[in-house]
């Protein structure tokens, strides 16, 4: 219901008691059209309000069916936990995810469902993050760090073309989305179509930069990343993956992203980074873009090696 109003979307005053009015009267008007409609909010801001609006529902026995907030990576720590620390965008999502989730136990719908209805690493246009291969390992750790604590996220955006932003003057700009203008997939896209790979069973694994996963063929999809920030100039990485009760001689298929490989940036800015490519190079930008093709790796003594350049992102699929 609404969005983010502790903002300046929203122009009540007092915000918060004006917001649950709006919330009060609308929930009831759609639940006599409709009592199966799910309605919930506060759709909030820096994971602001959840406690208190659930708070609200009770005392005021107003319908709710889930909750919801937003954060992102570079908001600040004053505006969603109230301290001073410096959190970086690495840990902000799954931080702030775990203080609302934490709220919500501690209310009186203990097990009332999480949407996570935005986030991402930057609310600004920031190229160096959000049109680059750093978002690869920041999904994957974001997705470590939150597993089992929502019901569902929503990333922000799917294109980087939407009325927030007005006109795009440049192809690369730091938008939101995973596909920049003309649908030009970014980084951010290809990194998706990965993690979609993973299983819906989660293996144990001593790594705080490895997803293992079992797919329900029996398979194993495992997500493993370099991770820095931005602004750090990173170095490669080799990663070790040591596997039990593998039968035969098997093999591995690697798929990598990272920033020379599934992202169209190199290629623009060979081109001389233009603003308004043409038809024939926005064609050019498209297959830059491609998903890499997997590699076969062979598991030796049950092992597989794996260097990682900086911002990479592999997919690791072993068996059917």
């Amino acid at each position: 219901m609404w969005n983010e109003p502790n903002l300046d979307f929203w122009a009540g005053d007092p915000k918060e008691a004006t917001y649950y009015e709006l919330y009060d009267r609308a929930v009831r008007a759609i639940k006599r059209v409709g009592p199966r409609l799910r309605v919930g909010g506060p759709a909030t801001a820096q994971a602001a309000w959840v406690d208190r609006f659930l708070a609200h529902c009770k005392e005021k026995n107003v319908p709710v069916d889930f909750a919801s907030t937003h954060v992102y990576g570079n908001d600040k720590a004053e505006d969603v936990f109230g301290t001073h620390e410096n959190i970086p965008r690495t840990q902000m999502v799954c931080r702030a995810v775990k203080k609302v989730h934490e709220q919500i136990a501690a209310s009186a719908f203990p097990n009332m469902p999480l949407i996570w209805s935005e986030f991402n690493a930057s609310y600004m246009n920031e190229p160096a993050v959000t049109d680059t291969a750093f978002m690869g390992p920041w999904m994957a750790d974001t997705i470590r760090q939150c597993d089992g604590l929502t019901e569902m996220m929503s990333y922000w955006t799917f294109s980087d073309v939407f009325e927030e932003q007005g006109v795009v003057k440049t192809p690369f700009y730091g938008g939101f989305g995973l596909l920049a203008e003309r649908s030009i997939p970014k980084a951010a896209f290809n990194d998706f179509a990965l993690l979609h790979k993973l299983g819906d069973t989660r293996l144990e694994a001593n790594s705080d930069s490895v997803i293992v996963t079992r797919r329900k063929d029996g398979s194993l999809a495992i997500a493993v990343w370099n991770l820095f920030l931005p602004e750090e100039a990173g170095s490669p990485k080799t990663v070790t993956l040591h596997f039990k009760d593998l039968s035969g001689t098997p093999s591995a298929r690697v798929t990598i992203v990272d920033m020379e490989h599934g992202s169209p940036l190199p290629a623009w800015e060979k081109m001389g980074r233009p603003a308004f490519p043409t038809l024939a190079q926005i064609e050019a930008l498209r297959k830059a873009s491609a998903l890499p093709t997997a590699q076969t790796h062979p598991l030796k003594n049950r092992s597989l090696a794996l260097t990682l350049q900086p911002h990479a992102l592999a997919l690791i699929e072993i068996g059917r």
